[in-house]
């Protein structure tokens, strides 16, 4: 059975542990019923979720229904100040994928118990009673996956800065907590060997290597690479709204066209919107580009590497040769130089460092380490 993975399965979550191995299990309304089998192409995993999925449609059903919020939540407990952060306009202005992404975030945190020996549950606990120290231990309890951990803190920091009245309903105790302060995104970073053995595994003229391509030569999220097409062209360059923060704080970029993705566009014939189709002509939604896109990597051997991992090698390429903050900012529509500074310290710290051992001189006596000339030749 090979043909799992391009089967559309619900209620799967994807979860990738630190040492890249991607982690499979069933969720059903905001929690988690088990983990599945960690190869989605084995007869095994098919198994394992038919299995788990119909020992819990009962589960599914529930799911469906409506709750009153009066029965659920109750008044003055963490997951109640979670119902009116997820009312407040910092929330509703965000964009669906984050909001969903936060939402479940807090469901994961909403049914896990205070601790081994205290099983009541983190929703039912009365805000007076939230200390930091419950903060750190739901920040404690993602440590294995640090990004993870200081992700979780971050959507706290958020749900605790939530006004009712204009007035903060609560003194914002996950501010009080430090986060790991990793300095990845959790993403590893496809290297030029990494994307020559894609291109050999999916031949050039594959739709796989029309992503990659585009990818290569734009450096442009899931999310823009689903609706980029044609319509965005203006002679040599592509003009387009990104898709992140387009309702809050939108950003216009302009890129231009590198000739050899000029090249590849015109093996490939377009007759829609969008440069990526699916096979039946149309345009890729986002969660699906994104899932097809994980096909390829997983498909080329390499499951470790996605989408963004292509965006950050990209960004160490052009530092590496030079770009500066202000060129990576306008090409990847970053809006500070926090980001840039990321890829271009390390360039100007691995440039600098080879400056410094050409200058290295110790009045030459280093000469005196390296034999004559006559016994270096004999």
């Amino acid at each position: 059975m090979t043909d799992v993975a391009n089967i559309d399965l619900p209620y799967i979550e994807k979860n990738k542990s630190r040492h890249g191995t991607m982690r499979y299990y069933l969720r059903i309304d905001g929690q988690r019923i088990c983990r599945l089998p960690d190869d989605i192409n084995s007869e095994e995993f098919a198994k394992a979720y038919w299995k788990a999925r119909k020992a819990a449609e009962p589960a599914i059903a529930r799911a469906g229904e409506a709750k009153a919020l009066s029965v659920v939540v109750k008044l003055n407990s963490f997951r109640w100040l979670c119902m009116e952060y997820m009312r407040s306009n910092a929330y509703t202005s965000l964009d669906e994928t984050t909001r969903t992404r936060r939402r479940n975030i807090m469901e994961a945190m909403w049914q896990e118990p205070l601790s081994e020996k205290d099983d009541r549950l983190f929703a039912d606990i009365p805000l007076p009673k939230l200390t930091v120290a419950h903060i750190e231990v739901l920040r404690d309890r993602k440590k294995e996956v640090p990004f993870a951990a200081d992700e979780r803190l971050k959507v706290l920091r958020q749900i605790f800065e939530t006004k009712k009245d204009a007035k903060p309903i609560t003194p914002n105790i996950a501010r009080l907590v430090d986060p790991f302060k990793v300095h990845t995104d959790g993403h590893e970073t496809a290297k030029p060997e990494d994307i020559e053995r894609f291109i050999e595994h999916h031949g050039l003229n594959s739709k796989a290597v029309l992503y990659i391509a585009i990818q290569m030569y734009t450096g442009l999220r899931v999310s823009d690479l689903a609706v980029l097409g044609p319509q965005h062209r203006r002679r040599d360059a592509f003009k387009l709204r990104l898709f992140k923060n387009r309702n809050r704080t939108p950003v216009d970029i302009e890129i231009a066209i590198h000739p050899i993705l000029e090249g590849v566009l015109a093996t490939h014939k377009i007759t829609a919107l969008t440069y990526l189709v699916t096979e039946f002509g149309k345009p890729f939604s986002v969660k699906g580009l994104g899932n097809r896109i994980s096909d390829w990597w997983r498909q080329a051997g390499m499951p470790h590497l996605t989408s963004h991992s292509v965006r950050k090698g990209l960004a160490t390429d052009v530092a590496h040769n030079e770009a500066t903050d202000n060129m990576l900012e306008a090409m990847f529509g970053w809006k500070d130089a926090k980001t840039s500074k990321i890829y271009t310290r390390d360039a100007n710290r691995a440039r600098l460092a080879r400056q410094a051992v050409a200058k290295i001189n110790w009045d030459g006596i280093g000469t005196k380490l390296l034999p004559p000339a006559e016994e270096a030749v004999g």
